[in-house]
């Protein structure tokens, strides 16, 4: 398992519902190079390492990652959902999340209770995300987390190095250190989740991950800053899906030398997710 030691997650969600403009793989494989290059020139200016990722799903989609330790682990979340219950609608919504005893009586989303301090007056969370993505036009953001080594505070940014806010270190116990593990990927809740009839709540597109690009939900450009301080794609990698005939996952690449791209997603309830 792999220390990270200052975590700053950068990277790109491609679902039915994101921000930016459309772009070919190609151009988006370029603006991630000069990314790399504008963060380590940030980093070095003010000695401030990260790691960079993305989203997740419930039922209510909800995509990004997270940072977990033990049974009451701490965790910051960010990324984009769709949360009736919590919004009222059906958009897919910018969101922070966090906890500091593994969900058990700490943490909330966005500013429903006291803990992330939002410092932008420009992005609130909760904000609606557009344009929506369809079939092969694609629309995307970019979110980061980084830990300032002097406060200890981990900073939520987005694209165009909007910086929106930070959960305080005051709120952790292990995260003011270090972090151990991160996350990519989707959830979905649901009472039905594990139970016949299955959610038909979709996670992603609805698509499985092995529609690839234009069609199924995808997470790239995954990067941390490691106690290396170098800006890097992690070394140890594993895709776990937990109901595989629902929705999956995969790290994909298009040439032996390319970088994976994580796809993800499923439809929920079908013929073999009865």
């Amino acid at each position: 398992m792999e220390k990270v030691g200052f975590l700053f997650f950068l990277a790109m969600t491609l679902c039915w519902a994101t921000l930016a403009n459309s772009v070919s793989r190609k151009s988006m494989n370029r603006e991630a190079s000069e990314d790399d290059d504008d963060i380590n020139r940030r980093l070095r200016l003010l000695n401030k390492p990260a790691v960079k990722s993305i989203q997740m799903t419930s039922l209510q989609p909800r995509y990004g990652f997270w940072l977990a330790l033990g049974d009451k682990y701490d965790s910051v979340e960010s990324g984009w959902m769709v949360n009736p219950k919590l919004y009222g609608d059906k958009q897919a919504r910018l969101f922070a999340y966090w906890t500091a005893d593994g969900n058990d009586a700490t943490g909330c989303f966005d500013l429903t209770c006291s803990g992330f301090v939002q410092t932008s007056s420009e992005v609130a969370l909760g904000s609606a995300l557009g344009p929506i993505s369809s079939e092969w036009a694609q629309y995307q953001i970019s979110v980061s987390i980084f830990r300032d080594p002097n406060t200890s505070n981990w900073w939520l940014r987005l694209t165009n190095n909007l910086v929106l806010g930070y959960f305080p270190a005051s709120l952790f116990s292990s995260l003011k250190a270090s972090a151990i593990m991160v996350n990519w990927g989707g959830q979905v809740y649901s009472t039905m989740v594990k139970k016949t009839p299955h959610t038909r709540t979709a996670m992603g597109s609805g698509e499985y991950s092995e529609a690839l690009h234009g069609h199924a939900c995808y997470i790239n450009h995954v990067r941390i800053v490691d106690n290396s301080l170098s800006l890097k794609y992690p070394d140890m990698v594993g895709v776990w899906n937990d109901e595989v005939y629902c929705y999956n996952g995969q790290n994909h690449r298009d040439g032996y030398i390319d970088e994976p791209v994580f796809y993800f997603g499923g439809p929920g309830r079908n013929n073999f997710c009865p």
